[in-house]
C-alpha cells in the first residue's frame, strides 16, 4: 500500500490551477479512461452535484440501494479518514489489496497518457479514472458519483450516458476563485452535469438558480423534476436525538423515517435520496421494499456530518462545515438539538475562506472557542476582538487543541469549520476511544 501511495503522491499538484484544469484536463481524463475501454459509460450512475448535501445525499442513495439487494458503488470526495473512501462497494472500504490490484492494472494507462499530447494526469484525474475501472471491474448494479469540485469541468463528468441520472443539491457560495463569485457562476458549473437525454432531481432553492437548472436542462432535452419542503418533506420532528419525517411523491408515502442522527439539514438529503431510488425504481422496474429501507436509514451515521461521539463519558459533535451555507445549517441543527445552550467550540478554516461569515453563526453559540488554524490565528483573533468576543485560544497542534478541548469541564463539544482538521483529529479521538 505504501508503493501505491507513493505512486499516486507524484501525481499531486500544489497550484490550485492544475488541481482544476479545466476542459483540457477533461479531455485528458476522457483519453485516460478510453484506454481502459470507457468503463465510465459502461455502468448505471447516480451523478450527484451541488454545494451542500451531495456527499449525504450520495450516502443516503447508495445506503437504501444497498439495503434493496443492489452491489452499489460509491464515490465521495472529499475524504475523512481514508482515501479508500472514494471507492467504497456496498458502504465499505475496498481492501488495500484489491487497491492496489486495479492501481497497478491502470499504470500502463497512466503512463501512456503522460507520453500523449495530454501529458501527465493529475492526482485527481487518476483518482477518478480508478473510481470508474474499479466499480466496473466490480460489477456493480448502481454506482453513486459525488462530483469533486464544480459540476461542468469536473473530472467525474467524463461519463457519456444518457440513462445518467442527475441530482442536484443546494446551490451556495463556495470555491469562488474556481467556480465564479455569484451563485449564477456556481449554478451553472454545477448544472453542467445534466448531459443529453438526462433525468435531474433538484433541491427546490432560488428561482435564478432554478432558471439555471431548466434552462440547461431543456438544452439537454432532458427532464427535471424537484423536491420541496413541506411538499415531498414534511412533519419533522425530533425524539430522542434523531431526526423524523414525512416523505411524499406523488402517490409513493413514506411516514415516520427515522434518522440516525439529530441533524435537521438531513431531511432534505435523505428526501433527495429516496426520490434518486423511487425514479429507479420506476425506471428499472424493481420494488421500494419499505421495512428494509426504514431499517438502513434508522441505522446509518454519517461520518463528520454532525456525528455524535462520547469519549469519557463527554459528548463531542463532528461536522465538516466548511463554508457559510454549511455552517448556517449545522448551527441551526445544533439549536434544535440541544435548546438554549452554548458549545465549546475547537475550529479551523482554510486559508481563503469566509472565515468572518461562519464566526458570525458560531460565536453567538459559543462559550469559548479554540481556534487550530496556524496561518489564520492572528486574523481570527483580530476578528474575535472586533466581536468583543475574548474567551478563545490559539492552538495550532489539533493533538493539543483536542486535549484543551476535551479539559472543558461540562457542556457538549464540537469540531467544525475544516475536513482536514476533522482528518487530523479522528486518529487521535480513535487511539483516546480504545484506551477508554
Amino acid at each position: 500500500m505504501q508503493d501505491a501511495e507513493k505512486y499516486l503522491q507524484q501525481f499531486i499538484t500544489h497550484d490550485p490551477g492544475k488541481k482544476f484544469s479545466g476542459n483540457f484536463g477533461l479531455e485528458r481524463t476522457r483519453y485516460l479512461l478510453s484506454l481502459l475501454k470507457n468503463p465510465q459509460n459502461k455502468l448505471k450512475i447516480i451523478h450527484i452535484a451541488g454545494t451542500s448535501g451531495k456527499g449525504s445525499t450520495a450516502i443516503y442513495t447508495s445506503t437504501i440501494l444497498e439495503s434493496l439487494d443492489f452491489r452499489v458503488g460509491l464515490h465521495v470526495s472529499p475524504f475523512f479518514i481514508d482515501f479508500r473512501e472514494r471507492f467504497q462497494i456496498n458502504n465499505s472500504l475496498i481492501t488495500e489489496k484489491v487497491f492496489c490490484k486495479y492501481l497497478t492494472a491502470i499504470i500502463p494507462a497512466i503512463e501512456k497518457t503522460k507520453k500523449s499530447r495530454f501529458g501527465s494526469p493529475n492526482y485527481f484525474e487518476i483518482l477518478i479514472s480508478l473510481v470508474f475501472y474499479i466499480f466496473w471491474r466490480e460489477k456493480v448494479d448502481y454506482a453513486v458519483i459525488e462530483t469533486g469540485l464544480g459540476g461542468l469541468l469536473d473530472p467525474t463528468n467524463t461519463i457519456k450516458n444518457k440513462n445518467k441520472l442527475c441530482v442536484l443539491t443546494k446551490i451556495g457560495h463556495d470555491h469562488t476563485k474556481i467556480l465564479g463569485n455569484t451563485l449564477d457562476k456556481i449554478a451553472t458549473q454545477k448544472a453542467g452535469i445534466i448531459q443529453e437525454g438526462n433525468v435531474a432531481l433538484a433541491v427546490w432553492q432560488d428561482k435564478a438558480i432554478r432558471k439555471i437548472f431548466e434552462k440547461k436542462t431543456l438544452q439537454a432535452k432532458g427532464k427535471l423534476e424537484y423536491i420541496k419542503k413541506g411538499i415531498n418533506f414534511k412533519n419533522v420532528r425530533l425524539k430522542n436525538h434523531k431526526i423524523i419525517f414525512d416523505f411524499y411523491f406523488e402517490k409513493y408515502v413514506l411516514k415516520n423515517i427515522q434518522l440516525g442522527t439529530p441533524a435537521h439539514f438531513q431531511v432534505e438529503n435523505c428526501a433527495l435520496a429516496i426520490l434518486t431510488v423511487l425514479k429507479l425504481s420506476q425506471r428499472d422496474n424493481f420494488s421500494l421494499k419499505e421495512q428494509k429501507i426504514r431499517i438502513a436509514l434508522r441505522e446509518k451515521t454519517l461520518v463528520g456530518r454532525m456525528e455524535i461521539l462520547s469519549i469519557n463519558k463527554k459528548t463531542l459533535i463532528l461536522d465538516g462545515a466548511h463554508n457559510p451555507q454549511k455552517i448556517k445549517f449545522f448551527i441551526e441543527s445544533l439549536q434544535k438539538a440541544y435548546p438554549k445552550k452554548k458549545f465549546s467550540f475547537l475550529i479551523a478554516f482554510k486559508q481563503g475562506e469566509k472565515y468572518n461569515k461562519m464566526l458570525d453563526f458560531i460565536i453567538p453559540n459559543a462559550k469559548n472557542i479554540i481556534i487550530s488554524t496556524p496561518e489564520a490565528s492572528i486574523i481570527l483573533t483580530k476578528y474575535f476582538e472586533k466581536k468583543n468576543f475574548l474567551n478563545y485560544k490559539a492552538i495550532p497542534d489539533p493533538k493539543k487543541a483536542l486535549r484543551e478541548l476535551l479539559k472543558k469541564s461540562s457542556g457538549v463539544r464540537v469540531i467544525t469549520g475544516s475536513i482536514y482538521l476533522l482528518s487530523k483529529i479522528y486518529p487521535l479521538i480513535n487511539r483516546r476511544r480504545s484506551r477508554d
